[in-house]
């Protein structure tokens, strides 16, 4: 009923607010142009609207501007655009000015043929207060091909940089120029090649770097082109999926993702889910205790009825966060997972630098990449190595910046053995020891264990000061358990995933 009811605002919306079509010429043998313009109001807050408009045959070049009044009053537009085939980028509320064709495109936007027929221009709202009234106006611009470019050969995107098994020291979210990554070039601020992120990523001693723009993918061209540059850095495909309730990395993916949450496209996440299921990749929800509202549109995760059970990760520790209350200040994520770990889901938590500006190393401005950093323990150095690392759990979050250091959990039982991330079934009254290796810490570093539905012993040796015994609590079917590692003045350092554990 809920869609049912948003379907039908947007119909009366798209009634009394009908955007209005210049004609276009049949054939773009000189520069055409079409105005689209109408009206947005409160009918249309947090929904999509796709506006029409024709492509004729030998159209080579497409160049939009957008503008639209009642900013002063935080009413916020995003736009994206669509061809006969489906989405062909989106860059929100960074641009007002893009431009595509066949082998040359505004970051956000994915080269290749214009087809001819309807395209439509997508208009998401994230905002807009009662009472307002909002107008826009699109100059849609067709040209002839400029027939000055040619293809670029793109490597193949399935690299393998190492075969060896290991811990992978990474970053999961950044952002760049197809998106809204900037920064400062000579005397100008501008859009931030993806180049700087990948030198800064080598330059903090990273393994792996997602690239995570939101709803595009148009940065896979600069990961196929620029791998070969940085033989020890893998460079990972991502979108950040960006709707009005809530914000996820798909990683691993390589394809445009629907994100129009709540409309037609995207009724509910399990279209999603699908996708990136089909793609190899995992999903992970980002800064999910962040507010939602005007402060920050669509940040906190509001979006109702997930399935738990099909989210891989959580970001527990977001760079903007970190940077400005610290791991545990009052956004942090870490509350928001173990409440979801003691309902019974296996959720692997990670940590991503949110960095927009590669350039600003220092973290004068936000958190540099690779800060918070995340470790996974990956059969190889791969896109596929990864995904799968996240999938088992056997990851933990370096919130300090301590790149020479290593935690594990490793669990033994009568007649089984696991490590962080995985299971130990236990029979009636049966205990497990559970032990917490850790290295390259400072001194005076302690571990400190957490638990659900476990109760939770020393062991009788002295010497196994980084190890419990446990058992299930009576009446507890499921617990897990999992260790933080804190400095000697009790500061957070790493965070860990869970063990988890069972009744036989």
């Amino acid at each position: 009923m809920r869609y049912l009811s948003l379907a039908i605002l947007l119909v009366l919306a798209a009634c009394t607010a009908a955007p209005q079509q210049a004609i276009a010429p049949s054939a773009p043998e000189a520069t055409a142009r079409i105005t689209l313009t109408g009206e947005i109001t409160r009918a249309d807050h947090q929904t999509y609207r796709e506006i029409p408009f024709d492509v004729p045959p030998g159209t080579g070049r497409i160049a939009v501007d957008f503008s639209y009044t009642g900013k002063d009053q935080r009413t916020v537009i995003d736009i994206g655009l669509r061809d006969p085939n489906g989405q062909r980028g989106w860059s929100g509320g960074n641009k007002s000015h893009f431009e595509i064709s066949e082998f040359a495109s505004t970051p956000s936007y994915a080269d290749g043929p214009l087809t001819p027929g309807t395209w439509h221009l997508v208009l998401g709202v994230p905002n807009i207060r009662e009472g307002q009234t909002a107008s826009y106006t699109a100059m849609i611009t067709l040209g002839p091909p400029d027939g000055m470019r040619k293809a670029v050969q793109l490597s193949d995107p399935a690299i393998v940089l190492d075969t060896t098994p290991g811990w992978r020291r990474g970053d999961f979210h950044v952002h760049t120029a197809h998106s809204d990554g900037s920064c400062d070039q000579a005397d100008t601020r501008g859009p931030c090649p993806a180049v700087f992120t990948f030198e800064a990523a080598k330059a903090a001693g990273l393994d792996f770097v997602a690239i995570t723009d939101h709803n595009t993918t148009t940065q896979l061209r600069d990961i196929r082109e620029l791998q070969d540059a940085f033989p020890d850095t893998l460079l990972v495909p991502g979108t950040e999926i960006t709707t009005f309730f809530g914000h996820a990395n798909a990683v691993g993916s390589t394809g445009f993702l629907d994100f129009q949450l709540g409309s037609p496209r995207l009724p509910t996440l399990a279209k999603l889910f699908d996708q990136v299921d089909a793609a190899g990749g995992f999903l992970s929800v980002n800064h999910p205790s962040l507010p939602s509202g005007e402060a920050c549109m669509g940040c906190g995760w509001t979006a109702k009825d997930t399935d738990w059970s099909r989210v891989s990760a959580i970001e527990i520790v977001n760079g903007s966060t970190l940077r400005t209350s610290g791991a545990e200040g009052a956004f942090n994520g870490i509350k928001f997972w173990e409440s979801l770990l003691s309902k019974g889901h296996r959720i692997t938590a990670i940590g991503g630098s949110d960095n927009h500006d590669a350039k600003d190393t220092t973290g004068a401005k936000q958190s540099p990449v690779g800060k918070p950093a995340t470790v996974v323990f990956a059969s190889t150095l791969s896109t596929n190595g990864i995904v799968e690392g996240v999938k088992s759990g056997r990851v933990f979050v370096d919130v300090a910046g301590l790149p020479g250091a290593r935690l594990d959990l490793i669990a033994s039982a009568t007649n089984e053995s696991a490590s962080m991330g995985g299971e130990l079934v236990l029979s009636a009254g049966e205990h497990a020891t559970i032990a917490a290796p850790t290295r390259g810490l400072p001194p005076g570093a302690r571990v400190e264990w957490i638990s659900h539905g476990l109760i939770v012993g020393t062991p009788f040796d002295p010497a196994a000061a980084q190890a419990k015994l446990v058992h299930l609590e009576d009446g507890h079917a499921f617990g897990w358990i999992r260790v933080n590692v804190r400095d000697a003045e009790g500061k957070l350092l790493l965070i860990g995933n869970p063990i988890y554990v069972r009744a036989e």
